[in-house]
């Protein structure tokens, strides 16, 4: 038997949890070795020196834990599907925005868009989009009650 072998079963004696038959093997090594007797009696003053604990844990405190925790994972739970309809809503929203954005626009001659540009201003084509996305998500976040209009 190896060192660490033989540790193993001596820590298992210590705690009381030898199978039989560990404790047979572990009989034959300490009639064999003088070193594991040794071994053996260190761990014996080892665990004499070492004080029992002073308090034990209540009976009932495992299933006091468990109840906590379940009580715990409960609102969790039940805030996922809350945001489920919001990030549908959002999920809309932005294949919506990116059906417009993408979409091409009608050809136009050279001269008429060079004309158009220099009469036209220029703004955002995004900037109705995203204002509408920004009261989207603030009645989201609210908690308003929310009415479609457009599809």
């Amino acid at each position: 038997m190896n060192a660490k072998e033989l540790e193993q079963l001596l820590l298992l004696e210590q705690s009381g949890e030898l199978s039989p038959a560990q404790r047979r093997r572990l009989d034959a090594a300490l009639a064999a070795s003088p070193e594991a007797r040794r071994l053996r009696d260190r761990l014996h003053r080892i665990s004499a020196a070492i004080p029992a604990p002073a308090a034990r844990p209540a009976p009932d405190a495992a299933a006091r834990i468990a109840a906590r925790l379940r009580q715990d994972q409960a609102p969790a739970r039940a805030f996922r599907p809350a945001w489920k309809p919001a990030l549908a809503a959002a999920a809309a929203l932005a294949l919506l925005v990116g059906v417009r954005t993408f979409h091409a626009p009608a050809p136009v001659s050279s001269e008429s868009a060079a004309a158009a540009a220099e009469e036209e201003d220029w703004t955002d084509p995004l900037d109705a989009e995203f204002t509408e996305l920004e009261n989207l998500l603030l009645a989201i976040s609210s908690g308003d009650s929310l009415e479609i209009t457009e599809l």
